[in-house]
């Protein structure tokens, strides 16, 4: 059984809101598709960042604390 799909939501100044509508108009997208169409390959990109960095980091003996 699939999660529940959650919902954001972000505030554009009226003009940017106007060229984002622009634009999904163009392409006959809904600016719901459009946004997770953008901001999705970025989140896996920076989560994909962390866990590299994180595996890198624990291969060299460092942890996330910087105490002794």
């Amino acid at each position: 059984m699939a999660l529940e799909r959650k919902d954001i939501r972000a505030k554009l100044d009226a003009e940017m809101h106007a060229k984002l509508k622009a634009i999904c108009d163009a392409d006959e997208i809904d600016m719901g598709e459009f946004i997770e169409a953008v901001l999705v390959p970025v989140i896996e990109k920076r989560v994909h960042a962390a866990i590299v960095l994180a595996d890198r980091l624990q291969r060299q003996g460092k942890t996330g604390s910087s105490r002794e």
